[in-house]
């Protein structure tokens, strides 16, 4: 399906034929990422991409392409620069020469101009512009380190010692500004309080807790992306469907530890929210995420933004529109999801959700699971086979789901999909697990090879899990294998290296 802006803009779809024009015709590819959720893709499109110099730019000296980074993560893992909307300038063969993230229509006009004319003037070439590309890949596993660091808990030391650096004692969250939720670490100091008795764990998890309730819609309950500022007090108002997920895990985790009722309030606030708005009540399965303006795709119309849209009550909002919900159903997403409502029955009780859960699953084993490997989406036809991400999470949440009903099928799910993860992501020289299954046909920056960071570290924890759970040794030591892979030094030192100490924290203490 195209992915189509409201303007005359001719844009493609990322496909062969669009690559090939632009080689045929010796054409740079103005590469859009974009998300329905995104507040300034909506300006991007009513402003700059509706002025008709750069329409008129675009049309004579560019194939236009635009991609939907969540329904199309491997485009977005390997072009998104810093941000939505990503504006990125492709040499035909999908090489990035230049590109930003939301640019006023004279600054595209500037960009547009320069970087063709010292393109074909051969004054420029994707060389200058790969140290900035190569930076996207900072939270990569690398190939070929050498000083990898022993799976042992002083690891867990270290990272632990890494989030006290990043934490800000005085508003929770890690860094200064904009701040964004890391589930992960939350989860990590909770783990880390658990088994050491670290009060400056348990402390870093309790003030960042608190501190997110400043990004809590406290009338429809959920969750906004991030704040802007570093006090929580400036939400971006887009409210995701992993953010919740994440989320609704930590809050559960932290009411279990100390029981504080404003951590349970929070998760039922965003058990309410999800099941209101992004759940599909009727099949099962939950909607990707709910818009930050009112009529942002919608450029005859007037746009709401959130600012103005969610600082008001329920009845002022619901006079105004309602923020547009993307129904796209993720496997990945679906998965936290999923996972999440089993937790929150487990801590709070709660059939409904319980049942809603295993609902979910079930749509997605018969919707999204083809040929042994899990699908991205579906629609009409399944999307996106075999990314590693909507592998790991869905098996995670299969197995929950086993641990909670005591079927057998989840579990052996869960055993192909690991099984297909192993047999065809692995990289058996170097250990860890690409992103996708290699593929020397794929367009542009596809082709490379990558190992994600965060997706290595839950594939891990999930061969472990699937270790205790059948007592298959050949689980552990891949395990092993993609845990050294990333144990590497610029990994533990940062917030950034959460993820693989829940991995490994799970490794090194079995059940």
């Amino acid at each position: 399906m195209s992915q189509q802006s409201h303007t005359t803009i001719g844009w493609k779809d990322w496909c062969i034929d669009a690559f090939d024009e632009a080689r045929d015709e010796d054409k740079l590819i103005l590469l859009s990422i974009t998300a329905s959720w995104c507040h300034w893709c909506h300006v991007m499109d009513r402003t700059t991409y509706s002025d008709p110099i750069v329409m008129r730019i675009i049309e004579e000296r560019f194939v236009p392409i635009r991609v939907d980074g969540d329904r199309r993560p491997d485009i977005q893992k390997c072009y998104l620069l810093g941000g939505w909307p990503t504006t990125a300038i492709l040499t035909p063969d999908g090489k990035i020469v230049n590109g930003w993230t939301y640019l006023p229509p004279d600054a595209l006009i500037t960009m547009l101009c320069e970087t063709n004319i010292k393109y074909h003037e051969r004054q420029t070439n994707p060389i200058l512009h790969i140290k900035r590309n190569e930076e996207r890949w900072a939270n990569e596993i690398a190939t070929g380190e050498t000083d990898r660091l022993p799976l042992d808990a002083g690891l867990l030391s270290e990272i632990s010692d890494a989030l006290l650096q990043e934490f800000d004692p005085w508003h929770g969250g890690f860094g200064t500004e904009p701040k964004f939720p890391y589930p992960d670490a939350i989860k990590f100091a909770l783990l880390q309080f658990r088994r050491n008795g670290r009060r400056d764990m348990l402390e870093v998890a309790t003030k960042t807790l608190d501190g997110m309730a400043g990004i809590y819609d406290d009338v429809w309950g959920g969750f906004y992306r991030y704040s802007e500022d570093g006090q929580w007090t400036k939400p971006h108002y887009e409210k995701m469907l992993y953010i919740q997920a994440g989320l609704l895990d930590d809050y559960l985790d932290g009411y279990e530890i100390i029981k504080k009722d404003a951590y349970s309030q929070i998760a039922m606030g965003i058990r309410q929210y999800v099941e209101h708005w992004l759940s599909d009540t009727q099949k099962g399965g939950f909607y990707a995420s709910q818009d930050a303006d009112v009529r942002g795709q919608e450029p005859s119309s007037p746009l709401v933004p959130g600012e103005e849209y969610y600082t008001k009550n329920e009845q002022e909002r619901l006079r105004i529109g309602i923020p547009q919900v993307d129904k796209t159903v993720f496997t990945d997403w679906n998965a936290m999801m999923v996972s999440a409502y089993l937790h929150f029955d487990q801590i709070i009780g709660d059939s409904g959700a319980r049942n809603f859960a295993f609902k979910t699953l079930d749509r997605l084993l018969s919707e999204n699971l083809v040929e042994g490997k899990m699908c991205h989406y579906v629609d009409d036809i399944p999307c996106v086979l075999g990314m590693l991400s909507d592998q790991v999470y869905f098996a995670h949440s299969l197995i929950d789901a086993y641990q909670v009903s005591r079927n057998g099928d989840y579990l052996e799910h869960a055993i192909r999909l690991a099984d297909y993860i192993v047999d065809k992501l692995e990289d058996k020289e170097n250990g860890g697990f690409y992103f996708m299954q290699p593929d020397p046909n794929a367009l542009g920056e596809l082709k490379r090879k990558h190992k994600p960071l965060d997706e290595n570290a839950h594939a891990s924890r999930l061969l472990t899990r699937l270790h205790h759970h059948t007592g298959e040794s050949t689980y552990l030591r891949i395990a092993s294998r993609a845990l050294q892979a990333i144990a590497h030094p610029r990994i533990v030192k940062s917030v950034s290296g959460a993820p693989f100490g829940v991995a490994l924290d799970s490794y090194l203490n079995p059940p």
